[in-house]
């Protein structure tokens, strides 16, 4: 069962914020009283209460389709894992392939650029 919600640790910095999981708001009925989700949502007004989305919260709120919100949610994750191997350098790519071998590297990348079959004969 999840928690209805989450303080994060203190880190002796001020005040902290309460999340509420968005699934929690969209099913809760008797365990979550109008008062105290009027209370809540004056908090979240005040920046004092966190709402952690659902993915059909999110594309009601910014008004698309969850399937649009996946797609966009997939082309950010490719471009974080982008930059991550962006980052490496030359000495770092070296240790790699000194590690794991040079014909296991020639291996994979003669399977990532070869063509795929069928491939039809030219006349």
């Amino acid at each position: 069962m999840m928690p209805l919600f989450s303080v994060p640790p203190s880190n002796g910095q001020g005040s902290q914020k309460k999340a509420i999981r968005g699934q929690f708001i969209a099913r809760a009925t008797i365990s979550y009283p109008r008062n105290c989700r009027a209370e809540d949502a004056a908090q979240w007004l005040r920046g004092k209460v966190e709402v952690v989305p659902t993915l059909k919260l999110a594309a009601e709120t910014f008004g698309v389709q969850p399937a649009e919100v996946t797609a966009a949610r997939q082309r950010l994750e490719q471009r974080e894992r982008a930059k991550h191997f962006a980052v490496l350098s030359d000495n770092a790519i070296e240790r790699i392939v000194c590690e794991v071998g040079v014909d296991r590297v020639f291996r994979a990348v003669d399977k990532l650029t070869s063509p795929e079959l069928p491939l039809v004969a030219a006349e």
